[in-house]
């Protein structure tokens, strides 16, 4: 656990002043928002919730890490498979703090604050689980994300990590874009982001995380820089 712990500390360390300038960007513009209300009306305006911006904390790592961290780590003796166990410890604690942070920030804001905003959690239905099942359901999904960001990171040096990075980059156009794939695209993201059931939901993004993570370490186990 000592081990893990120091990923932490150092990816932390690596990232802080980015994490710190992504929250004082966020509280800037809330202030600009409220110096603004005072003059004029924007009680028939949304805005998007600040936990929601906090989630941006979660692409940064995910891209971010496999790029320096790596070289870092491996260079001072690590293994690749150490860095690896690292790193995805490092995805689970951010993707379950931000996902913490949102469930009770939600209840904040609608029994306290009372602000009019747009949010993950009501706009997927995930708070239709309760507080545990919205923070299950929404650390599923960041770790999906992250995994499947930091794969295509760390294929960046390899064809099929090029590959696999068109392909998804053209997959949700045209699969929008053609009506006959259109429908199962829809339902996949409904399955997804929407299901009915947290069992379900959670299971389906912890598939694609474990995908993902296979990915990931299919390309780092062959990283040489």
């Amino acid at each position: 656990m000592g081990a893990l712990a120091v990923h932490i500390k150092a990816t932390y360390l690596q990232l802080r002043i980015y994490i710190l300038s992504i929250i004082i960007f966020i509280l800037i513009g809330r202030l600009t928002l409220f110096i603004f209300s005072i003059f004029i009306d924007l009680s028939q305006s949304k805005g998007l919730s600040v936990g929601n911006m906090l989630i941006i904390i979660l692409l940064l790592i995910a891209i971010a890490l496999p790029l320096s961290y790596y070289k870092r780590i491996v260079h001072v003796g690590a293994s690749r498979e150490q860095y690896f166990k690292g790193l995805q410890f490092v995805f689970a604690v951010w993707a379950a703090a931000i996902a913490l942070f949102n469930s009770l920030w939600l209840v904040f804001e609608v029994n306290v604050l009372h602000t009019n905003t747009v949010d993950l959690i009501k706009a997927f239905h995930w708070d239709d689980f309760g507080l545990a099942g919205s923070f299950l359901y929404q650390t599923a999904f960041y770790l999906m994300v992250m995994a499947l960001l930091s794969m295509l990171v760390s294929g960046y040096y390899h064809p099929v990590g090029w590959l696999l990075s068109a392909l998804l980059i053209a997959a949700i156009p045209i699969g929008t874009a053609i009506p006959s794939l259109r429908v199962h695209v829809v339902f996949f993201f409904k399955t997804l982001l929407f299901s009915s059931s947290l069992l379900a939901g959670v299971g389906i993004n912890l598939m694609f995380y474990i995908i993902f993570v296979a990915g990931g370490w299919f390309f780092t186990r062959k990283r040489t820089y």
